[in-house]
Order: C-alpha cells, then sequence, then structure tokens
C-alpha cells in the first residue's frame, strides 16, 4: 500500500511538472516585432575665448567682431582719449562699440573693461566670464554663429566649442539590426535575430513563459550603440503568436 502511494505521488508531480512550461525554445510559439530608428544629433553651445592684451600694445582705433545668432554683428573698438582723431571704424552693417583705453593699462584691466562692455551689449546672447585676462563667451542659445575675428587688435579670439542646432531625422524602419532575446529572467541573452528590409523580426518554436526582448540604441555622446532598450514579454499559451511593441531606437 505504502508502495502504491508513494507511485501515485510521483506519477502525479511529473504530469503536474509536465504540464509547467519553462521559457525557451522547444514549444511552437513566437514574439514578432518591428525596429525602427530617427537619425539624431546633441546641438551644441558655441563658446568663444577672447586673450586681451595690455594697452601698451593696443592702439588707437584697433578693432575686434562677434556675431550673434540672431545675425546682428558688433564691433568692437578702442578708443585713447588722448588722441583727436576718430577711432571708430566706421564698418558698414555692424553695430559699433567704443572702449576706451589708455597705454598704461594692465592686461587685467583691458580685461575687466572688455568684459563689462561686451556684457552690456551682448549679455542676452552670451553668458560671460573673466579670468585674469581671458574672457569666455557661452552662448544661450543651440547654433552655429559666424566666427569672431580679432581683426586689427593684438588680441586672440578663438572659437573653442563651435555651436550647432541639433538634429532630428524622420523614423524609418532599421534592416539588418540585431535584436536580442533573453529566456526567464537572464540577464545573457540567449538567442538573436536580425531585421528584415521592413525592420521586422520574429523568434519562433518558443516556449510559454516570460522572455525579455531588447535592442541596442546609439548614446548621442559616444555615438556608439549601447543603450539597451527593453520589452518584457510573455508567452500564456501554445500555438500564438506575441507581438512587441514598437522599438524606436537612435542610429
Amino acid at each position: 500500500m505504502k508502495i502504491k502511494s508513494i507511485l501515485f505521488a510521483a506519477l502525479a508531480a511529473l504530469a503536474f511538472s509536465s504540464c509547467e512550461k519553462i521559457a525557451g525554445p522547444g514549444g511552437t510559439s513566437s514574439i514578432t516585432g518591428t525596429v525602427s530608428g530617427i537619425n539624431t544629433s546633441a546641438g551644441q553651445y558655441e563658446v568663444i575665448e577672447i586673450t586681451v592684451t595690455p594697452g601698451s600694445i593696443i592702439e588707437h582705433g584697433d578693432y575686434f567682431t562677434v556675431n550673434l545668432l540672431s545675425g546682428d554683428n558688433y564691433y568692437f573698438y578702442f578708443n585713447n582719449p588722448v588722441w583727436v582723431t576718430s577711432a571708430d571704424p566706421a564698418l558698414g552693417g555692424r553695430t559699433g562699440v567704443q572702449i576706451n583705453f589708455s597705454y598704461d593699462d594692465t592686461n587685467v584691466a583691458i580685461a575687466a573693461r572688455v568684459d563689462s562692455t561686451l556684457n552690456a551689449n551682448l549679455g542676452n546672447a552670451f553668458n560671460l566670464s573673466t579670468s585674469g585676462d581671458i574672457i569666455t563667451l557661452t552662448a544661450k542659445e543651440m547654433g552655429n554663429i559666424p566666427d569672431p575675428d580679432d581683426v586689427t587688435t593684438s588680441f586672440k579670439v578663438d572659437v573653442s566649442n563651435q555651436g550647432k542646432l541639433g538634429f532630428i531625422g524622420e523614423e524609418t524602419p532599421m534592416t539588418d539590426l540585431r535584436v536580442y532575446l533573453c529566456y526567464g529572467e537572464n540577464d545573457l541573452y540567449d538567442e538573436s535575430a536580425k531585421t528584415g528590409a521592413n525592420g521586422a523580426f520574429a523568434f519562433r518554436n518558443l516556449q510559454v513563459g516570460k522572455y525579455t526582448v531588447y535592442v541596442l540604441s546609439k548614446d548621442s555622446l559616444s555615438h556608439e550603440y549601447t543603450i539597451p532598450v527593453k520589452q518584457s514579454i510573455e508567452i500564456t499559451s501554445e500555438g500564438s503568436v506575441v507581438a512587441t511593441d514598437n522599438f524606436l531606437i537612435n542610429h
């Protein structure tokens, strides 16, 4: 009698285990989906660095130019009050701004005066900071600004970061892209497939269970495909086809 009870319990356990499916191959179900992508590019803020010189090497009438994203263009000219002639080069199509100086001004004193003048005229378009004789202008809006120029001054006027607008392209199907499938709670993928011409993919011959499907999206900083985009999928019955939502990635 005891042997019969043990045999019955073993058969019951076997029957139960045969009904419980574990995620993985060997079944009759499928997971399908599509992948599309957009081409994106992060915008940049223009950064300009101006390294000034002492008054002893600045000439009456020297000037440099700075442009704005709005299309407004400026020239800043140096005026020594001891001179009787005008220092203004009177450039057409630009706004001229005078900066007074003397030949015994230090480079730090010149930098402070230039910073104050730039801030008063360009403060709506740039954030300014000064360290010693270096003035840094950082644009408040992203975009490619026409380059400044030191022109006749002894200054060094450089663009240390070129501005540009961000770009978002049209959404298109991703062809020949690798798609990854993880069984159950697995962290590493168990199998992969590639998308076809229309961005579609499929994993077939799967059992009932839980799965994770993921693709890799491009990181906007490193420009490498390192960011996983995941979806959790559950197959609840044999012979079924379960569709994922569309995967949208950056490429």
